[in-house]
């Protein structure tokens, strides 16, 4: 299998952004710090995941490997609500019916990524013998539908349904809106070979482009738009997120075990029990929380590893 050092240390630095997001270190910095990196430069690490999710997707789908993947992911969405169930406990109890209905349908904080994922590959399973013309068109409709309710939804004109979702994100924060195309891009790149011969100059340019749009959309919609920023989805991330990939992808050097991986997805999974154990039971401010969230989730996987039990739950 192809396991590029570099994808692996590009998953890492994501597995770290997300980290980010949920206990932003520059908080004590004011709103503009927290704008550029928790709601802007942050926001890469996503869609980005699902682009590499892609990449490594396509063989699997061509090899006819879909729904044993999607069982797999489906499995540890089941696994990982129950092992979260101490965390999101108190919603089934409380007032805002929506936010349990959310928890059930659609995951608790950042385990909305392993749904989503699962609908997205089944998606890509399906489109798979379409013509590429076909295959961006979906790609265009479903990625254009879900900016068009982030920007609705930051000017005032999209309204979440209240009795059903606690969040507005979760609108286009999902399979087929936010995960089919960033993971169809992946898809098509290990399909068609697209990107992969540029010069590693012209990929650096790319991404250097594309972080710079992610900073700019940010700060716009936060100074423009009644409603200010609504993550996840920006128009400059379609250029940004591909392009870490390809630019990842032009180092050839393999990783020589599945480590590094592992370590991305433990820090992905794990850190969110730090972080609330923290929130939730000291005064700490947000560098100490992130500190310790990005510390404690690569202690803790390094004990899966030697224990073997990575294998089963990362």
């Amino acid at each position: 299998m192809d396991r590029r050092l570099s994808v692996d240390l590009l998953k890492i630095l994501l597995a770290v952004m997300v980290v980010g997001i949920h206990a932003n270190p520059v908080k004590p910095l004011g709103h503009d710090a927290v704008l550029l990196t928790g709601q802007g430069l942050y926001r890469l690490a996503v869609p980005t995941f699902f682009v590499i999710n892609g990449y490594y997707l396509q063989p699997v789908t061509v090899a006819g490997g879909t729904a044993r993947y999607v069982r797999r992911l489906l499995w540890l969405w089941v696994l990982w609500t129950a092992l979260y169930l101490p965390g999101w406990w108190g919603l089934i109890a409380g007032p805002e019916k929506g936010h349990a209905v959310q928890t059930l349908l659609i995951g608790w904080w950042h385990l909305w990524y392993l749904p989503a994922l699962a609908v997205a590959a089944a998606m890509a399973a399906l489109v798979r013998g379409w013509s590429l013309r076909a295959q961006l068109a979906l790609m265009a409709l479903t990625f254009g539908l879900g900016l068009a309710l982030v920007y609705g939804s930051a000017i005032g004109v999209v309204t979440r349904p209240t009795w059903l979702l606690a969040d507005s994100a979760v609108m286009w924060r999902n399979g087929v809106l936010m995960g089919f195309p960033f993971l169809m891009a992946g898809w098509l790149i290990r399909q068609t070979g697209f990107g992969t011969t540029w010069s590693t100059g012209t990929v650096a340019s790319l991404v250097g482009l594309g972080i710079l749009g992610v900073l700019i959309e940010t700060f716009a919609m936060d100074r423009l738009l009644p409603n200010g920023v609504s993550h996840d989805i920006m128009l400059s991330l379609a250029l940004a997120c591909p392009a870490l990939l390809l630019l990842a992808l032009r180092f050839a050097r393999q990783s020589r075990t599945r480590n590094l991986g592992t370590y991305a997805n433990g820090i992905f999974f794990l850190h969110v029990a730090f972080v609330i154990a923290c929130i939730r039971m000291t005064d700490l401010s947000r560098p100490p929380i992130y500190t310790i969230a990005v510390l404690g989730s690569v202690a803790a996987t390094w004990g899966l590893i030697r224990t073997g039990l990575a294998r089963r739950l990362l």
